[in-house]
């Protein structure tokens, strides 16, 4: 079977369904919910006439739901639009026509936003509303919570490694721009770290069993702090993807913005191994929230985390000072990512 995200996922969770895959706040999901709900998700899509290269955009903060209405419309061979959640009526109208979306999946508090421009929409015949204690439910909208638990899930299917992933960027360079990537490149060359634990990159889903198992023996599966917005390629490939395809358990902060003593109380709650950051912005703060908990006698227990993973922007050389060192135990360590999995756009985005 080919090399595809949505397979993938599927034999993993065949595999481990009891092992947690995603973590939010209070909210744990198993890889055999994680995979029930996606199904669920894409019989919805599937009900309202997507299939094949449809396109749905996702307009949510980090959250299980983001992950989840992805893994969803990869099951239908359908196309994710990642939709920057800081931007205005008419960069959303942009953004979603020129990716010819079909269906949207929002979250709540951006209501009103989508009921501005719902009627500029044409192409959109399905708007997913995911609560999040603000607004009421549009009109014409569904009940992300509702639509899964009606719903029937979706009968698996095979699927083409040609099959296209793309990523907008952030349109830094003018409007945004849809990047093309194809599932059996993209999810050969995420693999490839496992080359660093003595085992093969898989050439077919068949080999994945094989992966997965010697992870677990090794209690090695990667436990990731995607601390960046998932909207963006950093967020979403090194804190998520490469994870996923790993059998692993991904975290997500539900707030906007960058607390760093959540962050860290997360990575001593969920024992977390890898954090993904994006540059000064998050390493600094870090660093000195860190330094704080300290001197003020409740340091964090990070014994944890074996590696920050930086990417998007400049990590410059940060001095971290003899109490920081002896605290963290020198097992964080910062791996600057200069260039990021397969080329191309997507940018590290800010900091949520």
């Amino acid at each position: 079977m080919d090399l595809h995200f949505a397979s993938v996922w599927e034999a993993i969770a065949d595999i481990v369904p009891e092992r947690v895959a995603l973590i939010s706040g209070d909210k744990t999901t198993t890889w055999g919910q994680y995979d029930d709900r996606g199904a669920r998700i894409a019989g919805l899509l599937q009900a309202h006439g997507l299939g094949p290269d449809s396109k749905v955009g996702i307009y949510l903060h980090n959250s299980n739901e983001y992950v989840e209405a992805q893994y969803g419309v990869f099951k239908i061979r359908g196309c994710p639009v990642n939709v920057n959640y800081r931007y205005k009526a008419d960069e959303l109208v942009y953004l979603l026509d020129n990716a010819d979306a079909e269906a949207l999946i929002f979250q709540a508090c951006y209501a009103m936003r989508i009921w501005e421009i719902r009627k500029q929409l044409p192409k959109v015949k399905l708007f997913i509303q995911v609560d999040d204690g603000t607004e009421a439910l549009l009109d014409d909208a569904l009940d992300y919570e509702q639509a899964i638990r009606d719903q029937q899930p979706a009968e698996r299917i095979e699927r083409s490694r040609d099959d296209v992933y793309m990523l907008y960027t952030g349109g830094t360079t003018g409007m945004p721009k849809g990047v093309m990537y194809s599932h059996g490149m993209f999810v050969t060359a995420m693999m490839a770290g496992v080359r660093q634990m003595g085992l093969d990159i898989p050439t077919s889903v068949e080999d994945v069993s094989g992966i997965i198992g010697a992870l677990k023996e090794k209690d090695a599966f990667p436990i990731s702090l995607a601390a960046c917005p998932l909207m963006h390629g950093t967020g979403m490939w090194l804190g998520t993807m490469i994870p996923l395809l790993q059998g692993g358990t991904v975290v997500t902060i539900p707030k906007l913005g960058l607390d760093p003593h959540g962050l860290w109380s997360e990575v001593e709650r969920n024992r977390v191994r890898q954090i993904v950051i994006v540059g000064d912005a998050f390493a600094r703060p870090m660093l000195d929230a860190l330094e704080e908990a300290e001197k003020a006698g409740r340091g964090y227990d990070i014994s944890s985390l074996q590696q920050i993973t930086s990417s998007g922007v400049m990590l410059s050389l940060i001095h971290i000072s003899e109490p920081t060192r002896r605290y963290a135990k020198s097992k964080a360590v910062f791996c600057l990512i200069k260039k990021k999995v397969g080329g191309g756009g997507g940018g590290g985005g800010g900091g949520g």
